[in-house]
């Protein structure tokens, strides 16, 4: 019988948690179970560990002031390794087909990070190298948990303010993938007249990503208040935090984009790449976590009155200036 292993994460940062959590599961050979002690109702990182399958999760204490989570390793089918083993063999080669990145993403789902450490180190003395390996595993990894979560997310129709939220999404991320694209441009430009009709471009975006304030406010002030009345609390504190770093850059490549004039060329565009790199990484992912993972603990918590009440907040903070008229409109 394997030992059950215990982290207590009562009384630190939200960082902290993640760093003495993540790994700690990660870590966890088949059969093995971790317990997780935490201040906090863990109800997306429940919900989170079960859309990736390849653990057993049960609670062993729900509050008021402390949860017990247990996290058991599924112990993988029989020749599962064997298996792994022949398909990261086209690492070797530098290309994997799309048929072989399938078959990982498959058996990925519950080989243990031993098993995958093993792998790793018999690819090597093949030749493998170590990078491309722990490359190619990494995104087929963030491939599975991206999957697993969108093929189990809960849709809404119109006005549903789950459905409005996450079709602004849908406009600010157009929005990313267009100043990504821009940033690339921008790198080979070497004066402002360079530029062309890219610097109207950059201040229109810039003027969407600000205009999505109201977005926030209404997750903050009408959604995650909602939640908190569950005992959900941590998610929202985290969005909230992601939400004012957005706000601060934001309003920076906003001012950037629309005074160009008081900078020289080199600092504008340092100061634009710099602002731009970080919005279009760091506010996908964050959208990425809403749509599949807030927002469909809150379908799955919130009742028909508690949607009522946040659409009625929602109405009365306002919507962006890209929100479709049809989110808009009563229930």
């Amino acid at each position: 019988m394997h030992a059950i292993k215990t982290v207590d994460t009562r009384g630190l940062e939200h960082a902290e948690k993640e760093r003495l959590v993540f790994p700690g599961i990660e870590a966890l050979q088949a059969d093995e179970t971790l317990r997780i002690v935490l201040d906090f109702n863990p109800v997306p990182l429940e919900y989170l560990l079960k859309a990736y399958g390849k653990y057993e999760v049960a609670k062993e204490k729900e509050g008021p002031d402390e949860w017990i989570l247990r996290v058991r390793r599924i112990a993988p089918p029989d020749g599962q390794k064997e298996q792994l083993r022949a398909l990261l063999r086209e690492l070797k080669e530098g290309e994997v087909s799309a048929e072989t990145r399938a078959g990982v993403k498959t058996l990925l789902e519950s080989v243990d990070a031993k098993t995958l450490g093993v792998m790793e180190e018999e690819l090597v003395k093949e030749g493998v190298g170590p990078d491309a390996i722990r490359k190619g595993l990494c995104d087929i990894h963030l491939e599975v948990l991206r999957d697993s979560l969108v093929a189990k997310r809960q849709e809404v129709s119109a006005p549903h303010p789950v459905h409005t939220l996450m079709e602004e999404h849908k406009v600010i991320v157009n929005s990313l993938h267009e100043l990504r694209d821009l940033l690339e441009r921008l790198k080979a430009r070497d004066g402002f007249s360079a530029l062309g009709e890219d610097l109207e471009k950059l201040q229109d975006i810039a003027h969407h990503l600000v205009e999505a304030e109201s977005h926030h406010q209404r997750e903050e002030e009408a959604l995650f208040p909602e939640l908190e009345k569950h005992g959900i609390a941590e998610p929202p504190k985290v969005m909230k935090i992601d939400h004012e770093e957005f706000r601060k850059r934001k309003r920076k490549l906003y001012q950037a984009a629309h005074n160009y004039q008081d900078y020289d060329f080199p600092r504008f565009r340092d100061k634009v790449l710099t602002l731009g790199e970080y919005l279009v990484e760091e506010l996908e992912s964050h959208i990425f976590k809403e749509d599949n993972i807030i927002y469909q603990i809150a379908l799955q918590t919130l009742n028909p009155e508690e949607w009522e009440a946040v659409k009625k907040s929602c109405d009365k903070i306002g919507y962006c200036c890209f929100t479709p008229e049809d989110q808009k409109r009563e229930e």
